[in-house]
């Protein structure tokens, strides 16, 4: 989710001289109020209590004294000065209502249908392996859903002798963040009743990151085939291809495949870092408060911290390719598939 914070802020509006963003102040009271209810109701908490209240009880004091505008952007400057004393890692963030809109129209799966296959397939010397790059997905799961599996359909279907290969690589190294469920659902073969990813709420409760039993449904509900070509991989020895950009959605799916224990190996490089989950809340003004209300982890692991460092890490001076092939040997080596 990083890629967010690169955006440009919204242009400059001239009915109101010196505010970047005007809104009315009623309006910015309700933002600033719903946002503290929801980070004290369900954020992760914050690293010093005292470093939040001082923040907090900052951005109450930018709203003092107002007139009947509010510059946004300084008001918003404010707000995140409070959301980043959560232990969060950072990756609890506000957006303007044109950043966000512009975020998702620009990388939802609809705008990337045009750029290269997310299936390839790589020779080894044990049998083709299949490559598969899941594009980032972005948005909500009802407009982004029908999009994600009429591609992983169409992007198969279109490489010839896909169904020949006898090992699989999932390759994470395109997913710097968004909505990992899309890619999740039509991974599903992939995941067992077994799985032991897990998110740590707050007060230490844990609970699945995700129920194997329904992502089928999902991927049957929003259009796609039954007959996920990833099936005859099921319970099968799995690379996993993991870039130093691997960040959000791109860490959540590396737990979930994780969570499948010793017959997945990860090759590359340590993840960004982003190993939290979010939850998206709207906000009165059309803005969006991604809010971080849980860690990842394994089983009754420690929460995750920081990236998640690779089995295998990439050599010195190797490219992506290089890691790729690196991980598609292993998985031919390890695949029954590839000795029949």
């Amino acid at each position: 989710m990083v890629v967010i914070a690169l955006l440009l802020a919204p242009p400059a509006r001239a009915e109101a001289p010196g505010m970047a963003d005007p809104i009315p102040a009623a309006t910015a009271r309700a933002v600033v109020q719903k946002t503290i209810e929801l980070v004290e109701a369900d954020g992760l908490y914050p690293r010093s209590q005292d470093e939040y209240a001082a923040a907090r009880a900052g951005l109450l004091a930018a709203l003092d004294g107002t007139g009947e505008q509010v510059d946004r952007q300084a008001l918003f400057r404010h707000v995140t000065a409070m959301l980043q004393t959560l232990d969060a890692d950072g990756h609890t963030m506000i957006f303007p209502p044109v950043v966000d809109r512009q975020f998702r129209q620009d990388f939802s799966v609809a705008r990337t249908a045009a750029r290269m296959s997310s299936f390839a397939l790589v020779p080894t010397a044990h049998g083709q392996v299949l490559h598969w790059t899941p594009p980032q997905s972005y948005g909500d799961l009802k407009t982004e859903g029908p999009l994600f599996v009429q591609r992983f359909a169409a992007d198969y279907a279109a490489l010839p002798d896909a169904a020949r290969s006898c090992a699989l690589v999932v390759d994470l190294g395109v997913q710097y963040g968004g909505n990992a469920w899309p890619i999740l659902m039509t991974m599903h073969p992939l995941l067992s009743q077994a799985n032991r990813a897990v998110l740590v709420r707050r007060d230490g409760v844990r609970e699945r990151l995700f129920d194997p039993q329904q992502l089928p449904g999902m991927q049957a509900y929003f259009g796609g085939d039954a007959r996920n070509p990833l099936v005859r991989f099921s319970g099968q020895p799995l690379a996993v291809v993991v870039d130093g950009k691997t960040s959000s959605a791109g860490e959540m799916l590396l737990v979930a495949l994780l969570g499948e224990g010793e017959r997945v190996r990860t090759f590359g490089h340590t993840s960004q870092g982003s190993t939290t989950a979010n939850r998206s809340h709207a906000l009165p003004d059309g803005s969006v408060l991604l809010l971080t209300t849980s860690r990842y982890a394994i089983g009754d692991a420690a929460p995750i911290r920081g990236g998640i460092p690779p089995q295998v890490p990439a050599t010195t001076g190797a490219t992506h390719a290089d890691t790729v092939r690196v991980a598609a040997e292993w998985a031919s080596q390890a695949s029954p598939l590839c000795r029949r």
